[in-house]
């Protein structure tokens, strides 16, 4: 007889649901916020997983930096709270981002798998579904696929099914539930909308078409594809190059008016010509698309010492690579304060057996080491 399993956090999902205590229990939601959340408990649930799958997505990306996302890890939950979501640094600007994917990731996928009462399976794929199935009629005078070569309607049996991840409403649910509490219409404000866009955009860019194929001994004679949202280590990357290449606004106008952009999209003034030169033929450079990058308005501090005003422990005690001329070098993480080698002890699984039918058998191994931690 099968047994079926829940695991913890499914469990926990649904007593949270069932009980309604998520919006009691998870404090610093705003007004807008809380109205949501009791209209819709259970995505608002799947919207806090998001938020906090953000933030390990956050941690590993930044594991080796001086700014490791512990700032974003608050005791109650919510990385909104951070005193650093308040500031306008580079890295604010990817906490928003990661966060806003993260929500919108979460909630698409939690549509898909039946979760929620709200949404479902994404309806795009089905109004689409017949345009590729061989034999559509294209209104009453077109036999499009029935008027195509035999080969060529061999190759296109294909159709949509399964269960497309819902990202459509995924994207608006995150817009709904975190750009709600920008409402100053300062600079700020509008950079961190900007930046949660960014972050969304980050995920629809990234959504991957998978098949499964049908048919005689494996063939795939006729296959099902459905549209998933990307694993989300694909969208911490993506946002992470974002970072590296973020673009600073001009604070002078912090009040009022539209940013204006400093970094790199300033053009260059031509150097005045002695002579006469032939005209060489350039081509047009296209418009930056700022609609990906993400945007800050402050520069940031080095994250070398202990800063409470921006929740930052500093980097002494963190572990480094002494050989490392990276960020994850002692040089670099260190800040030029040195480092002490010391000798560590750790519990790691080994020894493993597998045993039919069907479970696994290890022993607890002792590992010394030694390591090199900032003074």
């Amino acid at each position: 007889m099968a047994v079926s399993r829940v695991s913890s956090g499914e469990l926990e999902h649904s007593l949270l649901v069932a009980t309604g205590t998520v919006c009691k229990t998870f404090p610093g939601l705003s007004k807008e916020q809380l109205d949501l959340c009791r209209r819709y408990p259970d995505v608002t649930t799947s919207a806090i997983q998001g938020l906090q799958l953000a933030v390990d997505e956050c941690q590993y990306q930044f594991q080796w930096h001086r700014w490791n996302c512990s700032s974003l890890n608050t005791k109650n939950r919510n990385p909104h709270s951070s005193v650093l979501l308040q500031r306008g640094y580079r890295e604010s600007a990817f906490a928003y981002a990661i966060s806003s994917a993260g929500v919108a990731h979460s909630v698409a996928r939690a549509c898909s798998m039946g979760k929620l009462m709200a949404c479902g399976c994404d309806p795009a794929s089905y109004r689409v579904a017949d345009r590729h199935r061989p034999g559509f009629r294209l209104g009453s005078k077109g036999t499009k696929g029935l008027n195509m070569p035999p080969q060529q309607r061999t190759r296109s049996r294909w159709k949509w099914g399964g269960c497309s991840h819902n990202l459509d409403f995924g994207v608006d649910f995150s817009k709904s539930f975190l750009d709600s509490r920008e409402k100053a219409g300062d600079i700020q404000s509008r950079i961190n909308l900007h930046n949660n866009k960014a972050g969304r955009l980050a995920v629809a860019t990234n959504m991957q078409v998978r098949c499964k194929c049908h048919g005689m001994s494996g063939s795939c004679e006729l296959k099902t594809c459905w549209k998933a949202a990307p694993d989300f280590r694909i969208v911490g990357q993506a946002l992470k190059e974002r970072f590296r290449s973020a673009v600073l606004v001009d604070q002078s106008n912090l009040g009022n008016g539209s940013p204006f952009l400093l970094d790199g999209l300033r053009r260059k003034r031509p150097r005045p010509r002695q002579r006469p030169r032939p005209r060489r033929r350039t081509r047009l450079r296209r418009p930056r698309d700022l609609a990906l990058d993400l945007l800050y308005y402050q520069r940031s501090p080095n994250f070398c010492e202990r800063d409470p005003s921006v929740d930052f422990p500093g980097t002494a005690g963190r572990q480094c690579n002494r050989t490392s001329t990276s960020v994850d070098g002692c040089g670099s993480l260190c800040c030029g304060r040195g480092y002490n080698v010391i000798k560590q002890r750790r519990t790691d699984r080994c020894h493993c057996r597998f045993h039919w039918c069907c479970y696994v058998v290890c022993q607890n191994c002792t590992i010394e080491e030694w390591i090199t931690v900032c003074k």
